[in-house]
């Protein structure tokens, strides 16, 4: 009975697992025949394709492919089943080779077109004084310089006593002020000999504007400016050297800067020979002591061509503007606080500002001072973990190769100094008597002509024999004599001020001599100087 029972309830389940199979089978037929009707509809508004494929995925582990040709009168119904896949439930991977796809470029490429100003930058600029509502456009166009001043540093220029808003010259353009050039009066040395001069300094012009001659116009009416002030010549330190020779500067040489490791220089002055003489010592300098130190700079300045004369006043200004970090003397017997050098004697100093050493000097009777002084730099860099410095300085000055250690002396950046001769005759009667020693120096003993054929000046300088061990030169215009020397402006100013090589300019085509006798004079009257403009004097505060 039992039995009975039992088979009577499989078959009740499975009856009504059929019953369920039959309605999710109906329900399955409705939904289909639904599709089949929407797709009726969408086919007789599209165009009847060929050939039509299905793709039926189900849960399953087989696969089966039927393929049907599409009836010929166009029924959209006799959809054709081409592949059967059943597989299971889960994320299907296609592993498809991808088509190759050019690369994105996520930034437009726009074509490299030339750079035209606008007119209004092309036109003529209007070069004036600057005024006292203009300190904050200058500084702002003077920060695009490799060495600008600072806010303090323009302010202290401006107040200086010596000041002269006349000096500061700027273009301006459309009411926009667009370049700046500053005009420095000085008195400048010319070996032993100082001339009234001036020197040309922060010529700036905006980025946008360059290449429409406003630099030119600035120094042109620059030019004008130092004639009136009575500039025998000027000088300038510039990194656009061939702009200034365009106008007629003539290019002196090289302003180095010889970078070196302290570690390095050390080890290359220790290898050189020891100084023989009295030992110094080396500390910081006392305020007290600047006479020794403008004492020893006065000693060495009379050998370049270039250095400013400065005065007692004019160094204590310096100093008082803050250009510079430290200054190091050095000095020979017992070191007192005295304020006259009466126990000990400063025969040295250095200036340094930051990782640059800008001056060293030292009495011309102790010779090698300077390397020791280099040595006391070098050490100090290595307590105040300096990698490097770099040292300023005449471009014969033998300091640069221990600095260089071998390495070349010529840099890519270099500075060049830059000068010209406003007044050629005026230089010339102020280095008459440096003429005349020379020739005594070379023991000429008869009278010498030598005559300038040049179009700013024409004239010669004669120097006769006097009583004695005496003689003296004099200058005449217009008088050029039989032997004489045919060169530009710009020759004329290198072999004033000591800068030319006569031979060098012969062969080079920028000097023409009557006679060879005119050749050998200029070589004897005006010989080759070292060239030297202080970085102290510029160097920004």
């Amino acid at each position: 009975m039992r039995r009975v029972d039992r088979n009577r309830t499989r078959r009740q389940g499975v009856g009504r697992g059929r019953q369920a199979a039959d309605r999710q089978g109906h329900g399955e037929r409705s939904r289909t025949a639904s599709r089949s009707a929407a797709r009726e509809q969408a086919s007789a508004v599209r165009p009847a394709k060929k050939k039509s494929r299905l793709k039926i995925r189900l849960a399953a582990g087989t696969e089966h492919r039927a393929t049907k040709p599409a009836s010929s009168d166009g029924d959209s119904s006799s959809t054709v089943v081409e592949t059967v896949e059943i597989r299971p439930s889960s994320s299907v991977i296609s592993r498809r080779s991808a088509a190759k796809r050019p690369a994105i470029q996520h930034l437009p490429h726009h074509p490299v077109l030339p750079m035209k100003p606008p007119a209004w930058m092309l036109e003529e600029c209007h070069v004036s004084p600057a005024r006292a509502g203009d300190q904050s456009e200058i500084l702002q166009l003077l920060s695009g310089l490799p060495s600008p001043p600072s806010r303090a540093e323009f302010h202290a220029a401006v107040d200086h006593p010596e000041h002269d808003s006349a000096n500061r010259l700027v273009a301006r353009l459309a009411g926009r002020i667009v370049g700046h050039v500053e005009i420095v009066p000085r008195d400048l040395l010319i070996g032993s000999v100082a001339v009234r001069g001036a020197v040309i300094d922060r010529v700036a012009v905006l980025p946008e504007c360059r290449g429409a001659g406003h630099g030119q116009r600035l120094v042109r009416a620059a030019e004008d400016r130092m004639r009136q002030m009575g500039a025998v010549a000027a000088f300038s330190r510039t990194r656009i050297a061939p702009s200034f020779h365009e106008l007629g500067w003539s290019v002196l040489g090289r302003d180095p800067a010889t970078p070196g490791r302290p570690t390095d220089i050390i080890a290359r002055l220790l290898e050189g020979q020891s100084r023989i003489g009295e030992s110094v010592t080396m500390r910081q300098w006392r305020h007290v002591e600047l006479p020794a130190i403008l004492r020893i700079y006065k000693q060495n300045a009379s050998r370049f061509v270039g250095p400013l004369d400065r005065s007692e006043n004019y160094c204590r200004w310096l100093v008082s503007r803050g250009a510079f970090d430290s200054i190091i003397v050095a000095l020979v017997g017992q070191d007192r606080y005295e304020l006259h050098e009466s126990s000990a004697r400063i025969v040295g100093y250095a200036i340094q500002s930051g990782t640059r050493v800008l001056e060293i000097m030292a009495d011309p009777e102790f010779a090698g001072v300077e390397r020791e002084i280099l040595a006391r730099v070098c050490a100090e860099a290595i307590e105040n973990d300096r990698q490097e410095i770099t040292y300023e300085s005449s471009v014969g000055d033998p300091l640069h190769e221990a600095v260089a250690g071998g390495a070349s002396l010529v840099q890519g950046g270099d500075r060049m100094i830059v000068a010209k001769v406003f007044q050629p005759l005026d230089l010339l009667m102020a280095l008459a008597p440096q003429v005349a020693a020379r020739v005594m120096e070379a023991d000429i003993r008869e009278t010498v002509e030598l005559g300038l054929d040049a179009p700013s000046f024409r004239g010669s300088i004669i120097v006769a024999e006097g009583k004695g061990s005496d003689c003296q030169a004099t200058v005449h215009p217009g008088r050029v004599g039989r032997s004489y020397l045919k060169l530009a402006d710009s020759e004329l100013a290198r072999l004033l001020l000591g800068q030319c090589d006569p031979v060098e300019a012969v062969a080079a085509g920028r000097m023409e001599p009557s006679t060879q006798m005119a050749q050998k004079l200029a070589g004897q009257l005006f010989p080759r100087q070292p060239l030297w403009c202080p970085m102290w004097d510029d160097l920004p505060a």
